[in-house]
């Protein structure tokens, strides 16, 4: 939830409209740099967690992940003790991840899926079929 600041679901910034957008999600990543410009990302979830359940509508009850982001910039013991930080704090799954290298993204969203309910991975769009034959096919343009 990108630019969430303390105070959200009250209205402060754009949050509260910004959290409205999120109802809408089956399963919510909080992506947490541990090479950043947060001094301390135990308080910036505990804000983010304070948020959600502020703001309510069903969001403090969606399934939460924690990606330690940049974990490709730190040593394996910072990394450790951050997730273990964050474990203590109350995060029920913790992901050590890289963006650059694609460390921990296959668990990552191996987890994600593992949090949608079975209908969703194959879920398609509703509506009939429209059956074109070949000839028609060739003759479409998007212009």
């Amino acid at each position: 939830i990108p630019g969430l600041i303390e105070g959200a679901a009250e209205g402060a910034g754009i949050g509260d409209r910004f959290l409205g957008h999120i109802e809408r999600c089956r399963v919510l990543i909080h992506l947490i740099d541990i090479e950043g410009a947060d001094p301390d990302p135990v308080e910036a979830m505990r804000i983010v967690e304070g948020e959600l359940e502020a703001y309510g509508e069903g969001l403090d009850g969606k399934p939460r992940l924690v990606a330690l982001n940049k974990v490709d910039l730190a040593d394996a013991e910072l990394a450790d003790a951050f997730a273990a930080d964050l474990r203590k704090a109350g995060a029920e799954e913790v992901f050590p991840i890289s963006g650059a290298t694609g460390e921990g993204i296959d668990a990552l969203l191996d987890a994600v899926i593992g949090h949608l309910p079975a209908r969703t991975v194959t879920e398609r769009p509703k509506g009939e079929v429209e059956e074109i034959d070949d000839d028609d096919a060739t003759s479409w343009s998007p212009l």
